[in-house]
């Protein structure tokens, strides 16, 4: 969040929205959150909710043969690190759910990504507005009952 703060300089006062994707939002692009805007022409490959569960499917997977070619400390820009992290997986078959499951790893993992969509989303859609900062969700939360009890 902190590399989309820098680059926000419209003056909103919020870094993203949360909300369901359906299929009438497609296509849409998914990537590096540097790789397009809205602003921009390009293609959008995804095309159905399967196809943007592929994406995110193999943006994990790629992670996960990221880390494994980091801990053995054998890094090389020529890697295929999704081939790498197939293989991860073919040895320890419950990693890719204790991936999921973590959710600093998954921060990692999607913090630079984006979802590029054809169409606007209703207001009423929007389920959470991310604030700028770090501090949203439970933190936010635990921060303002610390107040409330302190007073």
């Amino acid at each position: 969040m902190k590399a989309l703060k820098r680059f926000r300089r419209d003056g909103k006062r919020y870094n993203g929205f949360v909300f369901r994707i359906e299929e009438q939002d497609l296509p849409a692009y998914f990537g590096h959150f540097m790789g397009a805007t809205t602003r921009d022409t390009f293609e959008k490959p995804i095309n159905s909710l399967a196809d943007l569960g592929k994406e995110l499917q193999d943006t994990i997977i790629w992670r996960i043969g990221e880390r494994s070619i980091w801990n053995t400390g054998e890094w090389r820009h020529d890697l295929d690190c999704l081939a790498i992290g197939r293989e991860e997986l073919q040895k320890r078959p419950g990693l890719y759910k204790e991936t999921l499951t973590d959710a600093a790893l998954m921060e990692y993992i999607l913090e630079d990504n984006q979802i590029v969509l054809s169409q606007s989303i209703a207001a009423n859609r929007i389920i959470r507005v991310i604030p700028p900062g770090e501090e949203f969700g439970r933190v936010l939360y635990k921060n303002k009952k610390e107040k409330v009890y302190r007073a």
